[in-house]
């Protein structure tokens, strides 16, 4: 591995080039000289320096970021046949959206039950940031919803599950009340939608109901937490998924909408096509489709609500 990579990565966790070199062992003008070496084949700067020190630019937290990574599988993929347990080792997970993070809770719980040396390193993001890095291997596997990972030929999808959304009022919302002849009846009231909860086909449903040239018909809030604030304290409709929809909690605070049913929305686990997944990587997509395929999405309803409740 290019010893570049370490001297660089070192820089940026001590913000300096001289505590860099002594963690890696060698002279300040040896890292300082990598470094540039680095900036010049790459074309951008790594670090931006100042009287305090150096602090990483945009590209050069990303290009850190993947540093990282390389050296870290390095060190596990030589230290693997020094160790009994083949699952050992960094299992990266990404979960795009990070909305749908819960589908995780119950598989790496059995998965370190029965694996304990495996470490994890979770990443949550958008769909685009998904494709690519699952793309440049920055992710050993990618949960998400299958539109995002189907038909493209570079990678492998299997599907484990299917989140079927439900809307929800508060109650005594006037739409309980209403004479919906379809949905689009219900479009005088905002919805709540996280950014990326849909795939394109969802977003022309909602398009369809609300109209395509709307700009007011709905709030993004990322956290489900407020999402809940504003739909007791208002007439908007909120977006709940079945698993969380059938706790004795939700049921307390809010009531389904069933006059504006959502369409479901298939899940799955991508890899890459041309690497066979590592044996954590593997035993993880196992444990997904045996916990979410045959009842539906299984979620840890008890820390889901604990979580909701702080």
């Amino acid at each position: 591995m290019d010893a570049r990579l370490k001297q660089a990565v070192a820089v940026g966790r001590f913000g300096s080039f001289s505590k860099a070199a002594d963690a890696v062992g060698v002279t300040q003008s040896a890292v300082t000289k990598s470094v540039a070496d680095l900036e010049r084949r790459l074309g951008y700067p790594i670090f931006h320096r100042t009287s305090r020190g150096v602090v990483p630019t945009d590209e050069g937290r990303v290009f850190l970021e993947r540093a990282l990574r390389l050296l870290t599988d390095a060190a596990d993929l030589l230290g693997q046949s020094r160790l009994a347990d083949p699952h050992a080792g960094i299992l990266r997970v990404g979960v795009f959206p990070g909305t749908i993070e819960w589908l995780l809770a119950v598989p790496l719980e059995e998965l370190l039950k029965r694996h304990p040396s495996v470490r994890l390193d979770i990443t949550t993001g958008t769909k685009e940031q998904g494709l690519r890095m699952l793309e440049h291997g920055d992710v050993d596997v990618a949960i998400g919803m299958e539109t995002t990972f189907a038909e493209k030929p570079q990678f492998r999808c299997e599907r484990f599950a299917t989140i079927q959304p439900y809307s929800f009022v508060r109650y005594g919302h006037p739409a309980l009340t209403m004479q919906v002849h379809a949905p689009a009846d219900l479009a005088v009231f905002p919805i709540i939608l996280p950014s990326e909860v849909w795939e394109i086909s969802t977003l022309r449903w909602f398009s369809e109901v609300y109209g395509v040239d709307g700009t007011d018909w709905y709030h993004k809030i990322e956290s489900f937490t407020l999402t809940c604030k504003v739909v007791e304290s208002t007439d908007a409709i909120g977006v709940v998924d079945a698993a969380f929809a059938d706790s004795a909690y939700f049921r307390k605070r809010f009531v389904e909408l069933e006059s504006f049913r959502l369409p479901p929305r298939p899940v799955c686990c991508a890899t890459r096509e041309q690497w066979t997944p590592k044996p954590a990587a593997a035993a993880l997509i196992a444990l997904l489709g045996q916990i979410h395929g045959r009842d539906g999405p299984r979620g840890d309803l008890a820390n889901r609500v604990a979580a909701h409740e702080l």
